[in-house]
């Protein structure tokens, strides 16, 4: 079967775009024309947008025409996830009974984007609340197969080449697993780093804002523009070869043997290119990881979403829906607190691991994307990070059996986001050198 991803060139990368048209190589609008052409070239067999206006993108591309040049991202397109709020589109946080959802403002990260230039495509399918109904949006690697969840448009509209950059969240494994299964990088910055301001919430001390692009260096740029921060620039070339522990956790026997192969095979690469490579035992209750992510997340999502059970009929929610809902108003307050006691006392016992270590080289996903679209795959080997708060990112790693992406993801300390860009993109240029 034919991918989208052969048909035709994607619009290239974002620093690539933002010096083009800095230094009037090109036009936003000629930019943002191109995007336009590519999405919907596409969209008949990927369905990865929820809202897409082209005469507003256009209209925002000609009045950045019209000014100097400025911002990082300036007339540099990028899709935003429908669970963020948009005040010129429609948001729906991938539910049906918001299909007329007009938000008054922007979230906090689309105003960040805004100000630093770019220009709001349109927003993607997302997974409903980011929590349950998965979307239809398809693999741009393989139609057949999902794309991932909950962030499923922003990765495929990456990989299919139609934007550099997209905003994504991860409660569990929303920006890691889709960006493993389409082939991009996605980076999970440290919990709290994001304002998620105008974000719909299910999980309040999990949710976490993020992305996706085709390299360490656009992503770095996007968490710069959305961070409202200007952070250090940097050329990987001068990074000095990081400490990595290979970290496979509790939880190895569920990985296909091709996505450990891959892992070592990046182990491998890099103590070639000279970086310290060993392997890290984890601490023995990092087995609970699952269990305390899973409590504290649907504890929270029966609290968050108690106003949609009250504006909205059962019959308008869905039955799924809403037994999820209920399930996680069931769980009880005393397992919720000690799901919270036991993250505390796993996040500090980790945090001494990376006294002598740079980064964690562990598994993004199991394998694979798996067939059909009924399920957005297993996210195992995510659900502990985000449970810890840590930032993560997902390096693509090749393919598997079926010819579809692998990743591994690279784990950083709390905090330490910038140094793991820095060392990602160390990482990232090893692999590709391999």
């Amino acid at each position: 079967m034919e991918t989208l991803l052969t048909s035709r060139p994607s619009v290239g990368s974002a620093r690539a775009i933002a010096r083009s048209i800095r230094e009037g190589r090109a036009t936003a609008e000629a930019v943002v024309s191109k995007s336009l052409e590519r999405a919907a070239a596409s969209e008949a067999v990927l369905q990865a947008w929820h809202a897409f206006e082209p005469e507003l993108a256009l209209e925002q591309a000609r009045r950045l025409d019209r000014q100097p040049a400025k911002g990082l991202l300036h007339g540099v397109p990028i899709a935003i996830k429908d669970l963020s709020d948009t005040s010129d589109l429609p948001t729906a946080y991938g539910s049906p009974v918001y299909r007329d959802h007009r938000p008054a403002m922007d979230a906090a990260c689309v105003a960040a984007l805004r100000a630093a230039g770019a220009v709001v495509l349109g927003k993607t399918a997302t997974v409903e609340f980011g929590a349950s109904r998965p979307c239809a949006t398809t693999n741009p690697h393989n139609p057949l197969h999902t794309p991932g969840g909950s962030s499923a448009g922003s990765a495929a509209v990456v990989a299919d080449g139609q934007v550099s950059l997209s905003t994504g969240t991860q409660t569990g494994g929303s920006i890691i697993r889709p960006a493993a299964f389409c082939g991009v990088v996605g980076f999970k910055p440290t919990f709290g780093s994001i304002a998620v301001a105008g974000t719909k919430s299910y999980a309040w001390s999990l949710d976490t804002v993020g992305g996706f692009a085709n390299s360490v260096a656009d992503v770095s740029l996007l968490f710069e523009a959305m961070s409202g921060h200007e952070r250090s620039r940097f050329d990987e070339s001068d990074c000095r070869p990081p400490r990595i522990g290979i970290f496979l956790g509790p939880f190895a026997d569920v990985a296909a043997p091709s996505t450990v192969d891959a892992l070592m095979r990046v182990a491998a690469a890099c103590s070639r290119a000279g970086a310290t490579v060993r392997e890290i035992d984890a601490p023995a209750i990092f087995r609970h990881t699952l269990e305390w992510q899973r409590a504290i997340s649907r504890y929270e999502m029966g609290r968050s979403l108690l106003p949609e059970t009250r504006a909205f009929s059962p019959e308008e929610l869905g039955e799924v829906l809403l037994a999820e809902i209920r399930a996680g108003q069931a769980v009880p307050e005393t397992s919720y607190i000690a799901a919270k006691a036991g993250a505390s006392r796993l996040a500090t016992e980790l945090q001494s691991l990376f006294a002598d270590t740079d980064l964690l080289l562990a598994l993004s996903t199991p394998g694979e994307a798996p067939f059909g679209l009924a399920s957005t795959g297993d996210a195992t080997f995510c659900l502990g990070w985000s449970l810890l708060g840590l930032p993560t990112l997902n390096l693509p790693a090749g393919t598997g059996p079926q010819n579809l992406p692998l990743g591994v993801q690279l784990v950083g300390p709390r905090y330490g986001d910038e140094c793991l860009l820095r060392f990602a993109a160390w990482v990232e240029r090893v692999v590709s050198d391999a």
